[in-house]
This record gives structure tokens, C-alpha cells and sequence, in this order.
């Protein structure tokens, strides 16, 4: 990965970085496209007209040879002609460094208040605000408090949140929309997307040509940004009518076990308010949550039906007498030399920039511990292609621990993850899912104290 002076770092981050006319009948803009609104970029596949423009990238060689870093592009529509915007912006310059020898400096140094740019962007309405501002009114729901009084805490997180929304002024979706915004307010953006160029930063998962979501902090400004531009917002992965069935385990007065779907919340969220639990709720009274499976994961997830078996459960989760055994699809077939069973030891924690991604991090860096066993089962055919099966247990519970253990332990990512996948947001397309269930469940009876046992088979779609 070259290592780039400020100046050029600068004149790749120009905006726009490059433009192409396409012809209508070459773009891949439908008439669904051009009359409907722009779809979420978060989490929507990448529609033909944005798999066309990257094509168009790579043949016309958009970015320089040796680029790495986020490549976006804006489909826009005006006067009958279609265009594709690009917008680069380099790796950081921390990219390659050895694990061992990053510093928190490289990834997310907190960012002071008086270190906040005089920088403003536009809407799609022609309003102004600056970065204080959006920043002031992000914080505003959440008072100050006395610095013995969580204070001192309260202060470190809005410096690091600071930080995250300062970063995402350089995500390229957010500056392509700014240039749409205030140098041709009348044309139509009809897409928005942004592809990984060139190898994985140490710390990161990425792939090569891979769509991924622009980073997390790049939603508080787009979410304003696009006011006044037709576009979706994010919607949420079911409904009360498109909720798949939930299948019964067992059921007895203390607790309830089922075999959670993919794509089916374990509990309500900030965007999915249809999940298991409140599905369940309806017939079965009021559930406690004694663990929780990704919304993308499938498998076993026991409830608790009071509290004092809630108290049981949860000393027994706690206490890892529990043991749950997971079952993963990965991308291709392991290499022959990779061993048939072993343990993937690799620190990880969150991602600042790009929450709720997470990535792996020494302990110094603010990483912690994690341990995952594996154990290859066989290897299956789909689609025509050879892929792995393995068989996962987690000793530590970390968030996307199996996904990371997977594409930085083993080497192959989980099918169909669109975090750390190859196949990325094109992994949302709804004849895929991440490959991973939660197949078997084991631990104390809350009442009787005898050890339960529970299974459901993993069926992974073909893809």
C-alpha cells in the first residue's frame, strides 16, 4: 500500500474526482430508478446502474493503479443523460502497519471541542449548517453531567463522537452528495454507493470491488444532507406481516426455546421493533432475555418465562456452563493445510469510525480477549462451488466475534456476511443470508437443574 504525502492524499480527495456520461441504453438505470426515490445506501444491494459504474471504474481505470481506499459513486439523471460522479478517498496512512505497532493515534484520537473545523455543508433544500452545529445538535438530547457523576466518561465519549462525525465529512458518498447539493441542486441523484478499491487495512476486513455501507457516522450528515432529495431512509427488516414463522423447541412454564430465523431480531431495536420476543409476547405472555442471537443469525435462542428463571439462566450463561455450538457456511474451501480443528485467538473491538463494525485491536489499542474454537466438518457443494463447513464455540462472546474469527482467523469469511464478506451489501439481496446458525444449546434446567439439550439443524439457501 503506497504511502501518500498530504498533497496527494489532497488531489485524490478532489471532488469530483472524475465524471462519465453513459449512455441510457448502457447505464443500467431502469425506469423504476429514475422515477422513484434513491434508495438507502446503508442498507439497500447495489442497484444496476451502481454495479455498471463500478465496472466503468475499473475498465476506464477511474482510480490510479495503486490506489486503496473508498470509491463512491452518484448516479444522476438530468435533461434526459445519465452520469456517473466518482469520489475517492484514500486508506489511511496507517493501513499497513504491523498490529503490534498501531497506536490509537493511527485509528480514532478523540477530538477536543476546540479542535472542531469551521467547515459547512448544504441540503438538498439549499440550507446551511456547520459542523458545530450538526455536532451540537447531536449531543443536545443527552445533558451534561457532574464529572463525578459519570462526567469524566461523558466527556471522553463525545470527544471520541466528535471524532466520528468530524471523519465522516470525508466519506466520499458525503462529499458527492455536498457537490450535488451546491453546484448542480437540479440535477437527480437517483444512486449512491461506495465500493472497497485495493487491499484490506491490517486492522480491517475488507475486499477488493466489495460495496459496503459508507461509514457509520456518515448517516448523521446524509440523513440531513438529503432533505429535499427523494430518497428512502433505512427501513427495517420486517414487518408484522412479512415476519417469517417462529418454530417451537420447547416450551414449559419457565422458559421457551426456538429456532430464531435469519433476518428476524432476537429483540426490538431502534430500527427493527419486530422481533422475536414481540412476536412470541403475543401468544405466550411476557418473555425475558436471557441471550441474544444477531439479527442475521439463525438457531437456537431460549427465553426465560419468569424471573426467577431468569435469575437461574442468566447465573448459568454467566458462569459459561452453557455451551453453545454454532455452525458456519464459509465463502470457499479451507486450504487442506488449515487443521481440522483448533482454537482462533485474536483480540478484536469496535471500530469508532464505522460502528457497529468491528475489527482486530490490541489490547493497548482498546481491543479484549476473544476465543473461538473450531472444528472443519466437511465440505459441501453450492452454486458449483466448493465451500466449508465448520463448526463454532465461542469462550468469549464478543460482538461479531465468529464473523471476524472467521475472515481473519481461518482466512474465508462466513457466506454471505455483508460486513466482512466479499460479496458485502450484495449479500442483502433476499436469495442470500449470513451463513451462521446457532445449531445447539445446552445448559441447566432453571427449575430442576438437570442438563437440557437443544438442536435444530442448520439450512443454508444455496448462493
Amino acid at each position: 500500500m503506497k504511502h501518500l504525502t498530504l498533497t496527494e492524499r489532497l488531489a485524490l480527495m478532489r471532488t469530483p474526482f472524475a465524471v462519465r456520461s453513459v449512455r441510457p441504453e448502457d447505464s443500467g438505470v431502469t425506469p423504476e430508478l429514475a422515477a422513484g426515490p434513491m434508495a438507502d445506501p446503508f442498507t439497500r444491494a447495489p442497484c444496476a446502474a451502481l454495479l455498471r459504474a463500478r465496472e466503468l471504474a475499473a475498465s476506464d481505470s477511474v482510480a490510479p493503479e495503486d490506489f486503496c481506499g473508498r470509491m463512491a459513486a452518484a448516479v444522476v439523471l438530468e435533461r434526459g443523460a445519465a452520469e456517473f460522479i466518482y469520489a475517492l478517498e484514500p486508506a489511511p496512512a496507517a493501513a499497513d502497519k504491523p498490529l503490534e505497532k498501531l497506536s490509537l493515534a493511527d485509528l480514532w484520537l478523540p477530538m477536543a471541542e476546540r479542535a472542531v473545523r469551521p467547515v459547512t455543508m448544504t441540503n438538498g433544500r439549499g440550507e446551511k449548517k456547520s459542523l458545530a452545529e450538526r455536532i451540537e445538535e447531536i449531543f443536545a438530547p443527552y445533558p451534561d453531567r457532574e464529572f463525578y457523576q459519570g462526567g469524566r466518561e461523558q466527556t471522553l465519549r463525545r470527544a471520541l463522537w466528535r471524532r466520528v462525525i468530524a471523519e465522516s465529512l470525508t466519506d466520499p458518498a458525503v462529499r458527492l452528495v455536498q457537490y450535488l447539493n451546491t453546484e448542480r441542486p437540479g440535477a437527480r441523484l437517483a444512486a449512491l454507493g461506495e465500493w472497497w478499491v485495493g487491499q484490506s487495512p491490517v486492522w480491517e476486513c475488507r475486499h477488493d470491488q466489495t460495496f459496503y455501507a459508507p461509514r457509520s457516522g456518515a448517516r448523521f450528515w446524509l440523513e440531513w444532507m438529503l432533505e429535499g432529495r427523494p430518497h428512502e431512509t433505512a427501513r427495517p427488516m420486517q414487518s408484522e406481516e412479512s415476519a417469517p414463522a417462529i418454530e417451537t423447541l420447547h416450551e414449559d412454564a419457565d422458559m421457551l426455546v426456538i429456532n430464531k430465523p435469519a433476518r428476524l431480531g432476537s429483540v426490538p431495536g431502534v430500527r427493527e421493533k419486530v422481533s422475536a420476543k414481540s412476536i412470541l409476547e403475543k401468544t405466550h405472555g411476557e418473555l425475558f432475555v436471557v441471550h441474544r442471537l444477531d439479527l442475521d443469525t439463525s438457531g437456537v435462542l431460549a427465553f426465560a418465562r419468569n424471573k426467577q428463571a431468569l435469575a437461574r439462566m442468566n447465573e448459568s450463561f454467566r458462569a459459561r456452563s452453557a455451551r453453545k455450538v454454532y455452525v458456519a457456511r464459509l465463502e470457499a474451501e479451507l486450504s487442506p493445510k488449515t487443521p481440522a480443528e483448533g482454537t482462533i485467538d485474536l483480540p478484536l473491538g469496535l471500530n469508532w469510525l464505522d460502528r457497529p463494525r468491528q475489527c482486530l485491536l490490541t489490547e493497548s489499542c482498546g481491543g479484549r480477549q476473544a476465543r473461538t474454537h473450531y472444528q472443519v466438518l466437511q465440505s459441501v457443494e453450492t452454486c458449483g462451488r466448493r465451500k466449508s463447513l465448520v463448526a463454532l464455540t465461542l469462550e468469549t462472546g464478543r460482538t461479531h466475534q465468529l464473523r471476524l474469527h472467521c475472515a481473519k482467523g481461518l482466512g474465508l469469511p462466513i457466506d454471505g456476511d455483508p460486513f466482512y464478506g466479499s460479496m458485502g451489501l450484495e449479500a442483502e439481496e433476499g436469495g442470500t443470508r449470513l451463513c451462521l446458525h446457532a445449531q445447539s444449546l445446552e445448559f441447566a434446567h432453571p427449575r430442576t437443574g438437570a442438563l437440557v439439550h437443544f438442536e435444530a439443524p442448520a439450512d443454508f439457501p444455496d448462493f
